[in-house]
């Protein structure tokens, strides 16, 4: 008989108006990985402020996942993480850890790590969002050690808009602002949790000749490490085609 069999679960915390990462990552992963949502209310309007608000629902959100037993827990939102900054993002994470016993990652912090994995301390950044999204992901970045080369965004607003662009609008407008600064940056970074960014990043690089890291790509590589999953999964760029070595927690 069919039987339900998971090597590892993945816990994900997502934004209300999310709707890429539970249908994108099990046609990324075999069928021993299992996904595992809860979601935190973004009230329409307000962008920034309306983000804030929503973080008063993470507590709950990772409290409802961990009573599931998951292996690790990935909060799928790279703003809110930008907004905390590396120090109190690590903070939250580890204060997640500690209270609920699962090992946490932030997409923030999945990023930063994920980035200097792949060697890459100069970047080129582009997302779907309104510059004003890009503050506090710069800052983020550079505090990191990470230097954005230029952020570029789509301008769009609110997670129905990301959730719309397709892989190949990713694609043609990501390379067109890699192109001028190809000879100096180290790679290429896909921000938001809600662009379908994954299908394209083969495709950008073999157009770069460099590696590609997005916000999906770098959050699914250290869930699975987290959760001690180091098969190597191949059609979506180098970073998780690598065999991946078991990650330790934020408070290790």
């Amino acid at each position: 008989m069919d039987r339900l069999q998971w090597k590892a679960k993945i816990g994900l915390v997502v934004v209300s108006s999310s709707t890429v990462a539970e249908t994108r990552y099990p046609r990324v992963t075999p069928p021993d990985v299992g996904f595992f949502t809860s979601r935190m209310l973004l009230r329409p309007g307000g962008e920034i402020d309306a983000l804030v608000e929503m973080e008063a629902s993470s507590g709950r959100a990772v409290e409802e996942l961990a009573s599931a037993h998951v292996d690790s827990i990935a909060y799928c939102c790279t703003v809110s993480g930008a907004l905390r900054g590396p120090g109190k993002d690590a903070d939250f994470c580890r204060e997640m850890e500690d209270h609920h016993g699962v090992a946490t990652t932030s997409t923030m912090l999945a990023c930063t790590e994920a980035l200097h994995h792949m060697g890459m301390t100069r970047v080129v950044v582009t997302s779907p969002y309104p510059d004003s999204h890009h503050v506090a992901e710069q800052a983020y970045l550079e505090a990191s050690g990470i230097q954005p080369l230029v952020m570029t965004g789509m301008g769009l607003h609110g997670g129905q808009a990301y959730g719309a662009v397709t892989p190949e609008e990713v694609y043609n407008f990501s390379l067109e602002a890699w192109e001028p600064y190809a000879d100096e940056a180290d790679g290429l970074f896909v921000s938001c949790m809600n662009l379908d960014a994954m299908p394209a990043i083969e495709a950008l690089e073999e157009a770069t000749g460099k590696p590609v890291v997005t916000s999906h790509s770098a959050t699914l590589w250290r869930a699975l490490s987290l959760a001690g999953y180091a098969e190597p999964l191949s059609g979506y760029g180098r970073l998780l085609a690598q065999r991946r070595e078991a990650a330790t927690r934020v408070g290790s």
